[in-house]
């Protein structure tokens, strides 16, 4: 036997002051009884009260309650072995989280905008393994390649500007980061997606796309930031200055993610201040992408056995509720059985 939620068997020890509160009324009842009258007197000031059934009624309600708390730990036993084969790519998404992806020209800044189009990509995979990099001036694997898209989530909700300690943008380590990750996943289609406003400070992004390329590794890449350009802000309400003290502005490259994407055989887009329509290309040829075995998983699902506790516990409480309705007693001075 097993249970789902053992958590629930640890309200079995509340039970033993349950049976004392139980305990304690009857003999409070009792007292406050024979303040008032002679015990031969009790059966007229109380005639529903029976402490013979009194206890009757406790053990069934305590028999209940220990019935309903095993029940609601959900008592397992005896399974049946089924195996699910998910067919997918592998794909993973590299999310910018410089301090350039604070700038305002999408609202409420860059990174929401990024983590926002993030989340709408996870919600359309179907059996695909998703794992999410971090980067900045380095990058970091947040999550790593997995079928369980609520990791990935719970990992997208984590990412900040914090996530990388290294300042900059280096778009080359991201590429890297993705060619290992990879190499050490199973065989198949390979994809990373690219989420940044392209600003390469380091300058190896093009360069580790021809290695990507020589990995058969295809790059989407999605432009995040307008070309225009925006402050960067900081902490205390200003906004990012030179040396000189000059306000620096931060503008999308989107020239250097469309080389990207070329070399890859991907597509670059620009992200709308709104909405998913700019994902549509990119979906589109992941779903077209020729999906390959990724795992071939066999677990066992228990049978649940809560009802053979949950319905007894039922009957009890019935029976409880039926002796509370219609109470025999033996009124000694008429000599005859009257019904509550």
């Amino acid at each position: 036997m097993r249970f789902a939620n053992p958590h629930f068997l640890w309200l079995l020890f509340a039970l033993p002051a349950l049976m004392g509160l139980m305990a304690l009324r009857g003999w409070r009842r009792r007292r406050l009884l024979a303040r008032f009258a002679d015990s031969s007197l009790h059966p007229y000031l109380a005639p529903n009260f029976s402490p013979h059934l009194y206890r009757i009624k406790q053990m069934l309600l305590v028999a209940a309650a220990a019935l309903l708390i095993i029940g609601g730990a959900r008592p397992q036993w005896g399974y049946e072995e089924r195996r699910i084969v998910s067919r997918g790519i592998d794909l993973l998404i590299a999310v910018d989280v410089s301090q350039s992806m604070l700038a305002q020209d999408y609202k409420p800044n860059r990174l929401a905008r990024a983590k926002d189009l993030l989340q709408n990509i996870l919600w359309e995979l179907k059996g695909d393994r998703v794992g999410i990099i971090a980067f900045a001036g380095e990058a970091v694997i947040q999550c790593p390649l997995t079928i369980d898209y609520g990791m990935a989530k719970a990992a997208l909700d984590t990412l900040d500007t914090n996530a990388v300690a290294t300042p900059g943008t280096h778009i080359g380590a991201a590429i890297d980061a993705a060619i290992r990750a990879f190499d050490t996943a199973a065989s198949g289609e390979r994809v990373l997606i690219l989420l940044t406003d392209g600003e390469d400070n380091e300058g190896q992004g093009v360069t580790m796309a021809e290695k990507a390329k020589a990995h058969k590794i295809r790059i989407h890449t999605i432009g995040i930031g307008t070309s225009e350009g925006m402050p960067i802000p900081v902490e205390g309400g200003s906004y990012k200055q030179d040396k000189e003290g000059r306000l620096v502005a931060t503008k999308l490259d989107f020239a250097t993610l469309s080389k990207i994407a070329e070399i890859t055989g991907g597509q670059a887009i620009k992200a709308n201040p709104e909405g998913i329509a700019e994902l549509v290309p990119i979906l589109s040829d992941i779903e077209k992408t020729v999906k390959t075995q990724q795992q071939d998983t066999v677990f066992r699902v228990y049978t649940e056995r809560f009802a053979w506790f949950v319905i007894p516990a039922l009957l009890l409480l019935c029976i409880e509720a039926l002796m509370q309705c219609y109470v025999r007693r033996e009124i000694p001075w008429r000599g005859s059985v009257l019904e509550q």
